[in-house]
C-alpha cells in the first residue's frame, strides 16, 4: 500500500468519525399549530438534543407576538458508560399580533462548543377566530356585555348583581374606574427556601362590565414556574370581598413558583386592557359611554432565603419538600444474557418536576445504563405530589448471587429547616449463566432497550471507524518505519482555549502549577456590563481546568469520573464536595435568565478559589 493511499484513507475514515460523533447533536424549531386564528395560542418549542455541554439557546425574534408564557424549560442527563449528554427545551406559548404568514427566524444554540442554528418556522395567521373557546388571556366570554344588549327603554341585562355600570349626573368615569376594578397580586407567602413553591395569583375585581384583554403576562425571571392555568381553560370566575365591598373575581393567571437562588426576587406585574362600558340616563333618553382603561397590578418582593450548609449531605442535589423512597426489581432471577431492572420510585411533595435519577455507587461486575423516566406528578396541588419513577438497567457477565446497592436519597424539609436522608435497601437476586457471554453484548442490548433516541446505529458506526482509523495508523507509521508511541495524550482530546496553549500530564507535572489565570474569560466578562454569557463561559472554563488538572477529557467529565480522579490524586474530600457543589450551582444557572448581580461574583469567587488551592495546582 503506497504511503498516499495510506494518508488518503486516513484522513477519510477519520473524518468520517468526526461526522458520526458530530451527527449527534441536533438542534430544531417546532411551532403548533402552523395554522391559527388571531386569537389562537401557538407554542413554540426549541430543542437541543444529544449535547454533552449545552451553553446557551437564543429564540429567533418575537415581535410579531405577545408572550404568553415562557420561556419554559424542560432538561433531561443522560450517562452511558462515563459519557453525559444534556436535552434540554424551551417552549413558548405565544399570541399573534398580526394575520396573514409570519415567519420565526431560525433560533441558535451553542453545544459542545460550536454553535447551530434551527431551520426557520412558518406561521399562517388568519382572521377566523378560534373555536376552542375561551383563552386565559381573553375574558371577553365572562366580561362583556354586548353593545346590542342595551335598550334605550329596557335596563341593560348585567352578568353582575351590582348597578355601578351606571353613570349618574355629576361622577368622574375614572374616578368610578379606580373605585370599582382592581387588578391584584396575591401569594401565599412572602418568603421562602430556594425550591420550596409560593402561590402566585393574578385577579381582577371587578364591579363594572368590561371587555378584557392581557396586554402584559410576567415571565417569572429567576423561578421554575408551573402554570396551573392552561390554555384553552375557562377564566375561574368567583364572588369576593375586597376593602369591605364585594366583586366578581377573575382568575387571570395562576402559577407554583419555585425559587432557583437565594436573595429578593421580585414578581413581575401584569397589565389589563380593559373596554368598559356605562349606561348614562339623560332626561330625553340613555345613551352608552365606553371608556378604555388599562389596569396594572403591583409587583411582589419574595424573600428567598439560601438552603443552609449546616448539615448537607454529600448528595444532595436540590430536592425540597418530603419525599420517601422505595427500590424493587423487575424480576429476581434472569441470565446473563438479559439485563435487570432496578425500578427506584420517589414519592411526595415538593419540586419533583426538578428531581434528577438518584446517585448510585454500583459494585464491581455491574453494567448500568440509562435510566427511563416514568412521572406521575399532580400539577394541580401546592406542592406538586405524585411520584417519579426512574428504571435504571444493568447487566452482570458472571452467574452467581448478588444484592443491588442501596440507593440514598436526600432532600431538605422547609417546615423543619433540616436534611433529611432516606434509603431503599438492597435487594437479593440470582444471574444464571446465559448461552453467551462478553459485557459488549450487554451494551449493545441496553442500548438497544433503552436509549430513548435510537443511535445505537451511530455508536456502531463510531466504533467501526475508530477501528479502521487504528489500522490506518498502524499502515502509516509501518510505511513511515517510525516507532509506535505507547499511547496518545488525553490532552490532545482536549480542546484549548483562546490564548493557551495545551499541555500533556507529564509536562503539567513537570511545570507545577498553572501559569495562566484558567479563569480569565470569566473575570473579563464579570467586569463587562455586555456579558450576558458569564455561567457558560464559566462553566467551560471551570471544566477545562478540571480536565487538564486530572488528565481526563472534557466528554468524560462525569460527577462519577470526576470525583475517582479527585480521590485518586489524593484531593481532601472537602476540596472534592466544593467542586461538585460549585458545578451543580454552574448548571443550575445556565439557563435561566441573565441579571448582572453580586451572585456573578460570589460564583467567580467560589471558582477562583478552588482553582488556586495548593491540592489542584500540583499535580
Amino acid at each position: 500500500m503506497s504511503s498516499f493511499f495510506t494518508k488518503k484513507i486516513f484522513f477519510i475514515l477519520c473524518a468520517f468519525s468526526c461526522f458520526c460523533a458530530g451527527a449527534q447533536v441536533n438542534f430544531s424549531a417546532s411551532v403548533s399549530p402552523r395554522n391559527a386564528g388571531k386569537d389562537e395560542y401557538i407554542t413554540l418549542k426549541l430543542t437541543v438534543a444529544n449535547g454533552s455541554n449545552i451553553q446557551q439557546i437564543t429564540p429567533p425574534s418575537l415581535k410579531d407576538f405577545s408572550v404568553v408564557s415562557g420561556p419554559n424549560q424542560e432538561t433531561e442527563m443522560n450517562s452511558v458508560n462515563g459519557v453525559t449528554k444534556h436535552f434540554v427545551s424551551l417552549s413558548y406559548i405565544l399570541l399573534p399580533n398580526k394575520t396573514g404568514t409570519i415567519i420565526l427566524g431560525s433560533a441558535t444554540a451553542v453545544a459542545d462548543g460550536k454553535t447551530y442554528k434551527s431551520s426557520p418556522v412558518e406561521v399562517t395567521v388568519s382572521n377566523k377566530r378560534s373555536s376552542r373557546g375561551a383563552q386565559p388571556n381573553n375574558l371577553s366570554s365572562l366580561l362583556q356585555i354586548p353593545l346590542s344588549a342595551f335598550d334605550a327603554y329596557k335596563a341593560p341585562r348585567r352578568v353582575t348583581p351590582f348597578d355601578d355600570y351606571v353613570l349618574h349626573e355629576g361622577e368622574n368615569i375614572p374616578e368610578k374606574v379606580s373605585r370599582n376594578m382592581h387588578l391584584k397580586l396575591e401569594t401565599d407567602k412572602t418568603s421562602c427556601y430556594v425550591g420550596e413553591p409560593l402561590l402566585a395569583t393574578y385577579k381582577l375585581y371587578s364591579r363594572l362590565q368590561s371587555e378584557s384583554n392581557v396586554s402584559q403576562n410576567p415571565s417569572f425571571s429567576g423561578f421554575s414556574v408551573v402554570d396551573m392555568m392552561k390554555p384553552g381553560d375557562p377564566v375561574i370566575s368567583e364572588t369576593g370581598m375586597l376593602n369591605g365591598r364585594d366583586y366578581n373575581v377573575y382568575t387571570i393567571r395562576k402559577a407554583q413558583l419555585y425559587p432557583l437562588q437565594a436573595g429578593p426576587a421580585q414578581l413581575e406585574v401584569a397589565s389589563l386592557e380593559n373596554k368598559i362600558s356605562f349606561l348614562k340616563s339623560t332626561l330625553y333618553s340613555d345613551d352608552i359611554v365606553t371608556e378604555n382603561v388599562t389596569l396594572t397590578s403591583k409587583p411582589a418582593t419574595i424573600q428567598v432565603k439560601p438552603l443552609p450548609d449546616a448539615g448537607k449531605p454529600a448528595n444532595f442535589t436540590g430536592a425540597v419538600g418530603r419525599f420517601d423512597i422505595s427500590a424493587a426489581l423487575e424480576k429476581n432471577n434472569f441470565t446473563t444474557d438479559e439485563t435487570g431492572k432496578l425500578l427506584v420510585t420517589i414519592t411526595g411533595r415538593g419540586n419533583l418536576h426538578l428531581l434528577t435519577p438518584p446517585s448510585i455507587i454500583w459494585p464491581a461486575g455491574f453494567e448500568a445504563f440509562d435510566s427511563k423516566l416514568t412521572d406521575n406528578t399532580d400539577n394541580t396541588t401546592v406542592p406538586l405530589s405524585g411520584s417519579k419513577t426512574f428504571e435504571i438497567p444493568f447487566a452482570l457477565q458472571q452467574k452467581g448471587s448478588y444484592k443491588t446497592p442501596p440507593v440514598n436519597f436526600s432532600y431538605f424539609d422547609p417546615a423543619l429547616s433540616a436534611y433529611k436522608t432516606v434509603t431503599a435497601p438492597g435487594i437479593a437476586f440470582r444471574v444464571v449463566q446465559g448461552s453467551s457471554t462478553g459485557i459488549n453484548k450487554f451494551i449493545t442490548k441496553g442500548k438497544k432497550e433503552n436509549d430513548s433516541t435510537g443511535t445505537n446505529s451511530g455508536l456502531i458506526f463510531m466504533l467501526l471507524a475508530c477501528i479502521a482509523c487504528a489500522g490506518a495508523i498502524y499502515a502509516l507509521r509501518k510505511n513511515k518505519k517510525e516507532p509506535v508511541p505507547a499511547k496518545i495524550s488525553e490532552s490532545e482530546n482536549i480542546p484549548a482555549m483562546p490564548g493557551e496553549t495545551i499541555t500533556s500530564p507529564e509536562d503539567n507535572r513537570a511545570s507545577g502549577p498553572f501559569q495562566t489565570n484558567p479563569l480569565s474569560r470569566t473575570e473579563e466578562c464579570l467586569q463587562s456590563e455586555n456579558c450576558t454569557e458569564f455561567y457558560a463561559v464559566l462553566n467551560a472554563e471551570m471544566k477545562h481546568f478540571l480536565a487538564r488538572r486530572f488528565a481526563i477529557p472534557e466528554a468524560m467529565l462525569t460527577c462519577k469520573g470526576l470525583s475517582a480522579a479527585m480521590d485518586k490524586a489524593g484531593v481532601d474530600n472537602n476540596v472534592s464536595l466544593q467542586t461538585h457543589e460549585l458545578l451543580q450551582d454552574i448548571h443550575q444557572q445556565l439557563y435561566m435568565p441573565y441579571e448582572h448581580s453580586e451572585k456573578l461574583k460570589e460564583m467567580y469567587v467560589r471558582a477562583r478559589a478552588i482553582v488556586e488551592m495548593p491540592c489542584m495546582q500540583n499535580v
